[in-house]
């Protein structure tokens, strides 16, 4: 008896030992963390404070500081989901992002009192990021432009700003289709697309799915089974940590940046995807074409032009170009399909405004494909001038009444 419990009082101790060292290790860990967290807040608040580039602020916005709430807006955005689409932002209100209930970016239009047509027009413009309006105000996005330069021709239009962060070409053709089922009839459909074609097919290894379908193929079903839902909190728990991020620091430190996964192991692998990317997109526009001619729109399709076609980029553009250097050889790849296509170059909806940009030697990109809102003017200007040879001519202009103070 004596030996038994001189066993479990060691046995006992032994467990105390166990756990006391448990113990102290999940409070070391836990302070850590915390201290990490703290030293990330503080970090990013000073990084969040510089916000953007001075030399982007002062080349590419005339000094104006706008583009630092801008910037601070854009990180404060959220989304929420769409039905078919995957995502689109939550409503938002801020002094240069507006977002509607429909998480639609708003446009701008003229005073109700200010039209000067006896017909209106409806337009639908779709497409990623950088029609969505990514580095400009809500009255500066390509859609607002095009809206302006519309008003002062004497015509009189609604224009729906449909496009979205990261949307690829397939996408917006959901997008469209979703908006004529509940019942919305355009006039004309305007698209504006390619770099988010181009990336998410080199990363995801196939064309024409979504930006980070490898994210949607994990989460499919998660709920339905204890164990994925329970790796897949622990891996996001693992991933949101402070440690892990110092992990990565150290990691970006010691061995530079980590490689990104990239699709196909040759040239002709690349050559071949980039195809397929091409074939898609025109796929995708002769189903617009047949929904146009069933529902009674018209279409117009744009190809958008990147930083690495720039014939002179300015040091800040040459520093975007580099960032994005794993993607350049295969962006040139299917940029030069699209223009070498008899097919696309044969259809008069279609314009490659590629090179657009190619002999600007002021600063335009603000990254690899966002564009200042002065280049988005130039932009809207060549869609405004396509939009008029759609539509039909404008009513004459009828006398606006000056207030007598302006007079």
């Amino acid at each position: 008896m004596r030996m038994f419990l001189a066993r479990l009082v060691r046995f006992l101790r032994a467990v105390q030992t166990v756990w006391s060292i448990i113990g102290v290790t999940i409070v070391a860990i836990v302070l850590t963390e915390a201290a990490l967290r703290l030293a990330f807040a503080v970090k990013d608040r000073l990084a969040s404070a510089a916000g953007v580039d001075p030399r982007l602020i002062r080349e590419g916005y005339a000094g104006e500081t706008w583009p630092i709430q801008h910037d601070r807006e854009l990180r404060a955005l959220a989304d929420r989901w769409e039905p078919y689409v995957y995502f689109r932002q939550k409503p938002f209100a801020g002094e240069t992002i507006t977002i509607d209930a429909d998480g639609k970016r708003r446009t701008w239009a003229p005073p109700d009192s200010a039209g000067r047509t006896a017909k209106g027009y409806k337009l639908l413009m779709l497409g990623g990021s950088t029609l969505w309006g990514y580095g400009a105000r809500d009255d500066r996005t390509i859609p607002s432009l095009v809206a302006r330069r519309l008003h002062e021709r004497g015509y009189r239009v609604e224009i729906r700003n449909l496009a979205e962060i990261g949307y690829v070409s397939t996408q917006e053709v959901v997008a469209l289709v979703r908006e004529l089922q509940a019942g919305y009839r355009p006039d004309l459909v305007i698209f504006y697309d390619g770099v988010n074609d181009t990336t998410s097919a080199l990363l995801e290894g196939e064309a024409g799915v979504t930006t980070n379908e490898r994210n949607r193929r994990a989460e499919f079903n998660i709920l339905q089974s204890p164990g994925r839902l329970g790796g897949s909190l622990l891996m996001r728990v693992v991933r949101d940590s402070a440690s892990f991020r110092l992990a990565q620091v150290i990691a970006h430190r010691v061995g530079g940046p980590a490689a990104i996964p990239l699709a196909g192991s040759s040239a002709t692998d690349r050559k071949t995807l980039a195809s397929d990317v091409v074939r898609r997109y025109r796929a995708n526009l002769e189903m617009v074409e047949k929904l146009g001619r069933e529902y009674g729109f018209d279409a117009l399709f744009y190809w958008q032009p990147v930083v690495f076609d720039k014939g002179a980029p300015t040091p800040v553009e040459a520093d975007e170009a580099r960032k994005l250097e794993w993607a350049r050889g295969f962006v040139g790849e299917v940029y030069g399909s699209i223009r070498e296509s008899g097919e696309l170059r044969a259809d008069r909806r279609f314009h490659d405004l590629s090179r657009v940009f190619s002999g600007s030697k002021e600063l335009v990109f603000i990254d690899y494909c966002h564009t200042t809102e002065s280049a988005n003017e130039r932009v809207a200007a060549i869609i405004a001038d396509d939009v008029v040879k759609v539509l039909s001519p404008a009513a004459t202009p009828s006398p606006v009444e000056v207030p007598r103070a302006a007079r």
